[in-house]
């Protein structure tokens, strides 16, 4: 079987495409009975004579996340010629709140990324219209979790695939802080897990009580920073615009946290919780949990400032015991999640949707 993964440029999009484009792409490619391509979205659009042969080649076409405009036509064009080509979306789009990356993109058309010269321009419709015409179009979807598969059945046949991981990309040499702790969110967190969860009013409190806790902050615009009661001097700053770039503020942490907050991260698939797992860091996460096979390796809580900060505080000042603990099944469950292990089961699901 070949394969080929079309994935987004976009740098929000990067952790995204690493699990659902690339660790697949290197797992089947490993399996020396089958192949993968990896193919950027404008290159797609253009259908150049080396996109056109390498598509031409594919048993099935995977476009990660978007289904819009151009990529519409696309399909069509790919469709004509009898080629399956399937979506694969781990996002929530339909419940897409204001202060998350991606909103204004699927609600009010502002491209992903904008010309200076046509600043002004918007997608119409908007984005999340085409997305369930595109739905129509492809063969089938694949989206890592059984909320998002059960909210867009009624559009396409729907397969879940899980996020996998490529374990050797996490060393799990975690930095040594001397009498510091650090602590911080998966890649998967957003403003409203931080904040809605009580995890934010927590931390706040743990910091100003505990002066060796340093909290990770990634990717968040300097006001929303100012406007936490946290001193700077205990805040770590980082903007990873790549995987590894990612990877390396992971393995500083000591202790990771996994809140969630509404209908949008309900529907988040499990790779974060298993890096977190996979490094051997010890992590807190808030109830309901939507991955029963986790349920057993994390700490959770419920969604209040309180619970957070009595969970918290039990880690800390049992740090040690739990980082042993988080040596043990964590991690050998989180080794069960590696891709090459599981790749069969995704070329199984592709092999279902060709024939």
């Amino acid at each position: 079987m070949i394969v080929t993964y079309i994935y987004s440029n976009c740098a929000d999009d990067q952790i995204g495409v690493q699990f659902r484009c690339r660790n697949l792409a290197d797992a089947i490619n490993r399996t020396g009975f089958h192949r993968a391509n990896l193919l950027d979205i404008n290159s797609f659009i253009r259908n150049t004579p080396d996109v056109q042969k390498i598509c031409a080649g594919s048993d099935i076409l995977v476009i990660y996340r978007y289904l819009y405009g151009p990529i519409l036509s696309a399909v069509q064009y790919w469709k004509a010629r009898d080629k399956k080509v399937i979506v694969d979306f781990d996002q929530a789009i339909n419940y897409l709140t204001k202060n998350k990356p991606g909103y204004s993109f699927w609600f009010d058309g502002v491209p992903l990324e904008v010309d200076p010269a046509e600043e002004n321009s918007r997608i119409d419709p908007i984005p999340l219209e085409q997305f369930k015409w595109g739905l129509g179009m492809v063969d089938a979807a694949t989206v890592p979790s059984g909320r998002l598969a059960d909210d867009w059945a009624q559009f396409t046949d729907i397969y879940q695939i899980p996020d996998y991981i490529n374990t050797f990309q996490y060393p799990g040499l975690n930095q040594f802080h001397e009498d510091e702790i650090w602590m911080g969110l998966g890649s998967s967190a957003n403003n409203d897990g931080f904040e809605q969860s009580g995890l934010l009013a927590a931390m706040e409190g743990i910091c100003q009580e505990n002066p060796q806790v340093k909290l990770v902050i990634c990717n968040r615009d300097k006001e929303s920073v100012m406007d936490m009661k946290i001193a700077p001097s205990q805040m770590r700053i980082y903007s990873p615009r790549t995987f590894d770039e990612w990877v390396s503020v992971l393995l500083k942490l000591d202790i990771g946290l996994a809140p969630t907050s509404g209908d949008y991260d309900l529907r988040l698939g499990p790779g974060s919780m298993l890096e977190f797992m996979v490094s051997k860091i010890p992590v807190i996460a808030s109830e309901p949990i939507t991955f029963h096979d986790i349920s057993q390796y994390a700490r959770f809580v419920q969604n209040t400032k309180d619970e957070w900060k009595i969970a918290i505080l039990t880690t800390l000042d049992q740090l040690s015991v739990y980082q042993k603990k988080a040596a043990g099944d964590p991690f050998l469950f989180a080794i069960s999640q590696d891709v090459s292990a599981n790749i069969e089961k995704v070329l199984k699901v592709y092999g279902s949707i060709i024939n």
